[in-house]
């Protein structure tokens, strides 16, 4: 469903870091005809009595991407990290007199007093369909706690006082196709965002979408534990390959193999059923028993670390190439406008 809108160019601020998730909603944001005023990156951690490589390095991929994403498009970066200055951030924002502010993954809450800055508030990119999971690690949790395929999507909701608590105006849904790899994730992500930038955002902001409240209710609070990382031999293949696909890069998946905690790499191989024989590594791959079958994993280091980089980076972005469908919210009592 796409939802109307009225013509008119609108300018946003958007506070995200550039990545593979976001450049596609920049893109989208700019190609329905709209202006970006600035950007709100993280700031890096400074170092004023060294020279650091890394943040150099960080910056050079962030400048790489947004190339990618908008081309020559000039947009102002403005990079903000801890202690937070929020007053300083409320003073140079107001400045543009930009219409909207968008947010994706900002780890605090945005203060009202910045949100003001702009007519039509600040609104959030949440990748998972709200009221479930809120929090900072939603894909994370959806994996390991099996709902994936239930509450997973992303959501774009209007800010409030409290974390990912504000009016929902549009949601994209996910199916267990949209999690068979970290490339599908990562593009099924990308495109929703950038189907709820650019369309969703808009109608909200040329008022032709009201959105709906929230309910009340006991709702999972998606925050990652060190146990949620652990693999349990009651856990299918299936599971465990999941887990790999989502968290096996950053945070990691680990089993413990004779007291000692071992990070496990991709699966290479199904052995048969489970044999009841404890786990153990042999020449960098990890052999164990799972609940419908025993399996190899590689051990995750360095070399496998860099193979997953390329691979990521040979493989062929699907983003904007599987449409999937836009829920719209409005209030019970107004309907649809059309």
């Amino acid at each position: 469903m796409s939802p109307q809108a009225g013509s008119g160019r609108l300018s946003a601020v958007f506070v995200l870091d550039i990545t593979h998730y976001t450049g596609p909603l920049l893109a989208g944001w700019l190609e329905a005809g709209h202006r970006i005023d600035a950007i709100v990156v993280p700031g890096y951690r400074q170092r004023p009595k060294h020279f650091s490589t890394g943040n150099l390095r960080r910056r050079l991929k962030r400048g790489f991407l947004l190339k990618r994403y908008i081309g020559n498009t000039a947009v102002r970066l403005v990079e903000f990290g801890r202690p937070y200055d929020w007053g300083t951030l409320g003073g140079q924002l107001s400045e543009f007199k930009a219409d909207v502010l968008i947010c994706f993954a900002f780890p605090a809450l945005i203060p009202h007093d910045v949100l003001g800055c702009f007519p039509k508030g600040g609104l959030n990119l949440h990748p998972a369909l709200l009221p479930n999971y809120r929090g900072p690690h939603p894909l994370h949790r959806l994996a390991v706690d099996g709902q994936h395929a239930v509450h997973g999507g992303v959501t774009l909701h209007r800010m409030s006082d409290s974390f990912d608590d504000g009016d929902i105006l549009g949601q994209v849904s996910f199916s267990e196709a949209d999690w068979v790899s970290l490339r599908t994730l990562i593009d099924s992500v990308a495109t929703a965002m950038r189907m709820l930038v650019s369309e969703v955002a808009p109608a909200y902001c040329k008022g032709s979408l009201s959105g709906m409240r929230q309910p009340v209710g006991d709702f999972v609070w998606a925050r990652l534990d060190a146990a949620h990382t652990m693999i349990s031999p009651a856990m299918s293949i299936e599971h465990v390959a999941r887990l790999w696909h989502v968290l096996g890069t950053l945070p990691g998946i680990y089993l413990d193999v004779a007291g000692r905690k071992v990070r496990l790499g991709l699966q290479i191989r199904r052995l048969g059923p489970p044999t009841g024989q404890a786990p153990f590594t042999r020449w960098g791959i990890v052999e164990f028993d799972l609940a419908d079958g025993r399996v190899q994993h590689l051990t995750y280091g360095r070399l496998l670390k860099r193979l997953s980089k390329w691979y990521a980076m040979l493989t062929p972005s699907q983003v904007g190439k599987s449409r999937h469908e836009i829920k719209l919210f409005y209030e019970p009592q107004n309907g649809p406008t059309r």
